[in-house]
């Protein structure tokens, strides 16, 4: 079955929502007694999907660099938008955890954060927050106090939360692509997506097992769900096709007058006659 570019980048990146819902049930699943086998069957789909993701690297950030793919950025913004909260959250996590919950650098970078509206917010209010946020960690008190050994955990997560927020960014204003470069990523885009599609119908119908005896745990968990379907678009394979090349005139002239010949004569009414009887002659 033909696959279009948009719907193959749709299967990518559903792969990774799927992911994420598998991982939420495997937490409600571990929360239940019993069950060693489903655990066991939720384990092997998240193990499974996450072997067959291994090898997308930054493709969805690649991907948005496609012109046909123009619509999808909203959305991916959105995501990333969401991850870069995810990370700012992880890192106030972290310093909670490595100093307790009245940590002076808490207040410093999170007095008068709201995360969960950082998470709503448009464009514009998210780049100011992340401005402001970033202005702070480049403070020189937050800079000397996360430099200290006992911050030394929260690091990689520091790194996660300016590297985000950069992807972000860059999420706006991709590069351009060459005409060989697009055509590559178009056919990479496809080959990944038609790889993903067994392991994840496996994870699901694996999830499916591992939560039927949960009542409405499958179906609460979205991980039967599938993606919306974009505005429909012609197949990659006839997309890029080359166009051919226009007629020349005297071919569309040629064209033109076997129409003309061809085209079915009208029939022409016969006048009616008067209904006026004749004068005669005089």
């Amino acid at each position: 079955m033909t696959m279009t570019l948009s719907e193959a980048f749709d299967v990518v990146a559903w792969s990774q929502t799927l992911l994420e819902r598998l991982e939420t049930a495997q937490g409600e699943l571990g929360k239940k007694q019993g069950l060693k086998d489903e655990k066991g069957w939720l384990m092997l789909a998240i193990d499974r999907l996450t072997a067959a993701r291994a090898e997308l690297g930054d493709l969805n950030q690649r991907a948005m660099r496609l012109p046909e793919l123009e619509g999808a950025r909203e959305d991916h913004a959105r995501t990333l938008q969401s991850t870069a909260v995810d990370a700012i959250e992880r890192l106030q996590a972290g310093i909670t955890f490595v100093a307790g919950t009245r940590a002076p650098l808490l207040e410093a970078l999170f007095g008068k954060v709201k995360l969960p509206q950082a998470r709503r917010c448009d464009r514009e209010d998210f780049e100011r927050f992340a401005a402001d946020f970033e202005k702070k960690l480049a403070s020189g008190y937050c800079k000397r106090m996360l430099a200290e050994s006992s911050y030394a955990p929260v690091a990689p997560v520091l790194e996660q939360v300016r590297t985000s927020i950069d992807a972000w960014r860059k999420g706006f204003s991709p590069e351009p692509l060459t005409a060989a470069e697009e055509l590559t990523l178009r056919d990479e885009i496809v080959a990944h997506a038609r790889r993903l599609e067994l392991p994840m119908r496996q994870a699901r119908l694996l999830a499916e097992a591992a939560l039927a005896p949960v009542k409405n745990a499958f179906e609460d968990s979205g991980i039967g769900q599938k993606p919306k379907k974009r505005k429909a678009e012609a197949p990659v394979a006839e997309t890029f096709e080359a166009q051919e090349d226009p007629p020349s005139e005297p071919e569309a002239a040629a064209v033109a007058e076997a129409a003309v010949d061809e085209a079915p004569v009208e029939a022409v009414a016969p006048k009616k006659r008067s209904k006026k009887p004749a004068q005669a002659e005089a």
